[in-house]
């Protein structure tokens, strides 16, 4: 039994008539007949009494009639739902983000998301690198927000914002009093860096390594609020994203930029490049691209000089190459 037999059916059931049901259905006569005959076939039984050129129902046909009815009202309501959902913004998305740039990025994202659309649902993971576009590739994740580089060529990407690593110490601490810090001036200092199964803190890594720079490490740890709380501390220096910082509204850290044009990353919203891109995932990436850009503007804790105003988005040289996606 197949939709469009139940619309003939109903058709010229309401009709009374063979020749204007083929018409209400757009259909020629001799079609429509036949598919009449093969739903008599499947139910077993007559469905109409031809009378000349009228026709009616047989006690199956009555029936039938209100059933076929409520088949076809159900199916239309389910095309006016998923028209609705499209065209009005409902549904569910489903966000990854790396746990470097989720707490600072994505609240500020999903606040715009939600009052512009207030139908949808939400549902965020926070995990690794490898562990998002996994997810991603196997269409449990719709959108990644997470760091170059990504190798993968079955992942498409957009690039929302080059950020700066800046230099995070207490207020007090020597570094805290500097215009600008060179890489060298962390030779020696004691520091609280992220683990590397982390691709900021590989990253982190990979340019000390390149400046042949060896901050003494007196904690390693996988969460950057912590990294934070205990540069607050005074335990230590550390490098931090710009966003980090701009998220810093306590005034116990003070932020410097690095003396150096490598030492940044790209944050980029990144999606399977095989699947079509829906209205909530277009509409969202627009949330990312608008948070990114009133975070760049705004002010971190740092002493005005010659590359104190850094801000997201500022040209750049060129990638640390040792830059692991993680």
């Amino acid at each position: 039994m197949e939709l469009h037999q139940l619309r003939y059916f109903v058709a010229v059931a309401e009709s009374r008539s063979f020749s204007k049901g083929a018409a209400a259905c757009d259909v020629a006569q001799p079609s429509l007949s036949q598919q009449i005959q093969k739903l008599e076939r499947e139910v077993g039984r007559r469905l109409f009494d031809r009378l000349g050129r009228t026709v009616a129902l047989t006690d199956a046909g009555r029936a039938l009639l209100p059933r076929a009815r409520r088949i076809l009202a159900e199916v239309d309501g389910v095309e006016r739902a998923v028209a609705e959902e499209v065209e009005e913004g409902r549904g569910t998305l489903a966000i990854g983000a790396i746990p470097t740039i989720a707490p600072f990025l994505l609240p500020g994202a999903i606040n715009r998301f939600t009052k512009a659309q207030p139908q949808a649902e939400l549902l965020v993971r926070e995990d690794l690198t490898g562990n998002l576009l996994e997810g991603m590739l196997r269409a449990d994740l719709d959108l990644c927000v997470c760091a170059l580089p990504i190798e993968d060529e079955r992942i498409a990407w957009e690039e929302l914002v080059t950020e700066p690593l800046v230099v995070a110490a207490a207020t007090g601490h020597p570094l805290a009093k500097s215009r600008g810090i060179r890489p060298a001036d962390l030779e020696g200092q004691p520091a609280v860096v992220l683990h590397e199964l982390h691709c900021l803190g590989e990253q982190v890594s990979s340019f000390c390594r390149q400046r042949r720079v060896s901050p003494r490490i007196v904690c390693r740890t996988t969460q950057l609020t912590t990294v934070r709380s205990l540069v607050e501390l005074g335990l230590g220096v550390s490098l931090v994203p710009r966003m980090c910082a701009a998220a810093d509204t306590t005034g116990r850290c003070t932020y410097t930029p690095v003396d150096d044009p490598k030492l940044h990353r790209r944050v980029v919203v990144a999606w399977h490049r095989t699947r079509g891109r829906s209205k909530l995932e277009d509409r969202f990436i627009a949330c990312l691209k608008d948070e990114a850009s009133d975070l760049s503007q705004k002010p971190i804790a740092a002493r005005s000089g010659r590359r104190s105003a850094a801000r997201w988005g500022e040209p750049v040289i060129q990638e640390c190459n040792g830059a692991m996606g993680i």
